[in-house]
């Protein structure tokens, strides 16, 4: 077991919340401090067991509250609770297509948490939609092309499920300066075009359709 335990090597010798995970130690391990006239004494060591066994539960608490709370790992109400801290619902506020529920599962809503922290930090450039992309979508794609006149296209390549489509759609994942429209397409890239040939626009038997 690697890691720090709280109240060893002794009292007051071990280290407590900061330094590494925190292993607390078994009842039994305080227990065997009695000295050797009370060990063989069985109200008291019932006694003894049953204050501290709720200082154990405690502990194993504690000991669990980063990953149970950790972004990546936490699920149900653990998730509902840092999305809340987030200001964020379960429950979108838009009817998804092909049926499915307003409330999301807990993959989608760790999504959309990471979305809106990374929309409430971002600088408002368009450089900086790239890396909140890879972020949310690694291995996914964002091509952006502001037509200077308020209005933007993005094009979007990657393995979408219905309800990220929705949710994209519906304004939840990319951030959006005030004012400004956005026109999405989900595709793969090249996407068709004429008059470029590049990573992003190539022509006919090479790009493909949105």
């Amino acid at each position: 077991m690697s890691g720090f335990t709280y109240g060893f090597p002794g009292y007051g010798g071990g280290p407590y919340g900061g330094g590494g995970p925190v292993f607390p130690l078994p009842v039994s391990y305080y227990t065997n401090l009695l000295t050797s006239e009370y060990k063989l004494a069985p109200n008291l060591n019932a006694w003894l067991a049953a204050k501290l066994q709720l200082f154990a539960n405690v502990n194993t608490c504690l000991a669990s509250m980063n990953e149970a709370f950790d972004l990546d790992s936490a699920v149900g109400v653990q998730l509902d609770v840092l999305g809340q801290i987030q200001g964020v619902s379960r429950t979108v506020g838009f009817q998804p297509s092909d049926s499915v529920s307003p409330i999301l599962d807990d993959a989608t809503y760790r999504l959309l948490i990471k979305a809106t922290s990374a929309n409430n930090r971002w600088d408002g450039t368009e450089e900086a939609l790239y890396p909140i992309w890879q972020t949310l979508f690694p291995g996914g794609s964002i091509v952006i092309n502001d037509a200077q006149n308020m209005t933007c296209t993005i094009v979007l390549v990657g393995a979408f499920t219905s309800i990220i489509q929705d949710l994209i759609l519906n304004g939840y994942i990319v951030p959006r300066p005030e004012g400004v429209l956005y026109s999405y397409v989900f595709s793969e890239l090249p996407i068709f075009g004429f008059d470029e040939d590049n990573a992003f626009i190539a022509g006919l038997d090479v790009g493909h359709f949105a």
